[in-house]
């Protein structure tokens, strides 16, 4: 068997960005950026102001204060979006507002807290300003031809915001890979069947799971697909699959070495099988590799050990399709607030919920762990690693968390 780390780096090299396409400004969100974006102009475009309040020379407001403000006569405005044409002479001022052109002749800004209109053409400055106060300057932040953001950046509502301030309506991404999902069995009842559980039956929650976490991730649910227990059926599902232009295949179920396991031998068939163990608990049953130049993940049919395995692998995998850089969930050490058994051999993850206090996390799991129990990752925040070595962690020691 493989160790985690083992199968993790054999997955991601064989993985390279999918192709780069340009799309909408709003459409980018969560994407990643094929390409350095540059400004087209200074930023700002020029000298601003960065309070409402008064543009003036700072020498002639030297002494001002509150008892013996200094008298400027006012000679106009400039509100945002409009250009001045008048010059701030010693002894006058001029009102601008926040984002406004900055007026020739002055070299200061005083706040409107900070005076009073005696009339309607004179203020009173009660506090003395110093040359280049609460101006911003053009290209002061950036520079015509600048670069704003670095290809391989993801792109956040905060990138959306300077990708809009450089005029990119247009935004060069790498497109989101396409995964098809399949659960596997004959006892599976899919929410569109009904309600209704014959004896033997139970729902699939797979699918439905797996296809959140893919959308999670930014990439394209594909298609959802059930398929029974039967070689035929899974050969001729692969296989659409893959002349459609799924990426990505990820099963759920049919991988280990019962009589009704069809997965495993079909992609030996049809494909090249890298790897199908690996020493981790859950989710020991996982089986790698490709057919044509489509990605296959066929992970344990047990529901906390198909979404533990996506976490772990189909995830990074994903992300680096998508252009991220940062593959991996942040990992934190913690303080159990109680015991966590472990049976030496095996790497486990075991589901746990993390709460800040004091500056420092402290875990405590979520219940029995059974493999079938998708309850335990309910409220699950992170995964506790428990080393293949351990005999188990007792409570108040530290343990490394990975946060979900």
């Amino acid at each position: 068997m493989k160790t985690v780390e083992e199968a993790l780096t054999a997955i991601l090299e064989t993985v390279t960005p999918c192709a780069q396409e340009r799309v909408p400004l709003l459409e980018a969100l969560g994407c990643v950026l094929s390409e350095e974006i540059c400004t087209d102009t200074d930023l700002p475009p020029f000298t601003n102001s960065a309070v409402d309040g008064f543009a003036v020379c700072a020498g002639d407001t030297h002494g001002a204060n509150r008892d013996s403000p200094v008298l400027l006569t006012v000679i106009g405005e400039v509100v945002a979006g409009q250009m001045s044409s008048q010059t701030v002479l010693p002894q006058t001022a001029m009102r601008v507002m926040t984002g406004a052109p900055f007026p020739t002749g002055a070299d200061a800004m005083v706040m409107v807290e900070d005076t009073h209109m005696r009339d309607a053409n004179t203020v009173e400055v009660s506090l003395p300003a110093q040359a280049g106060q609460h101006i911003r300057r053009q290209g002061e932040e950036l520079k015509k031809g600048s670069a704003v953001l670095a290809r391989g950046t993801s792109i956040r509502s905060s990138e959306i915001g300077i990708l809009a301030t450089v005029g990119c309506a247009e935004v060069p991404v790498y497109s989101a890979p396409r995964v098809a999902i399949f659960s596997t069995g004959d006892e599976l009842v899919s929410l569109e069947q009904g309600a209704t559980l014959l004896p033997g039956q139970i729902r699939d929650s797979n699918r439905y799971a797996l296809a959140s976490l893919v959308r999670e991730t930014g990439a394209i649910v594909h298609s959802m697909t059930h398929i029974l227990d039967d070689s035929e059926a899974t050969e001729n599902a692969f296989r659409a699959c893959v002349e459609s232009g799924a990426q990505v295949i990820v099963t759920a179920g049919g991988v280990s070495v019962g009589d009704r396991d069809f997965v495993k031998p079909v992609l030996e068939k049809l494909g090249q099988l890298e790897f199908w163990r690996i020493a981790m608990k859950p989710g020991k049953p996982l089986a790698f590799g490709h057919i044509g130049e489509t990605l296959f993940f066929g992970l344990p049919g047990n529901p906390v050990s198909a979404l533990v395995t996506f976490e772990l692998f189909v995830r990074p995998t994903l992300r680096k399709m998508a252009g991220h850089t940062v593959l991996e969930r942040v990992r934190i050490p913690v303080i159990l607030e109680e015991p966590v058994p472990h049976i030496p051999g095996r790497r486990e993850y075991v589901r746990a919920h993390v709460r800040w206090e004091s500056g420092q996390a402290f875990a405590r799991i979520t219940g029995n762990q059974g493999s079938s129990r998708l309850s335990s990752m309910v409220g699950a925040n992170a995964l506790l690693i428990v080393p293949e070595e351990s005999a188990g962690l007792e409570c108040g020691r530290s343990a490394e968390a990975l946060l979900l």
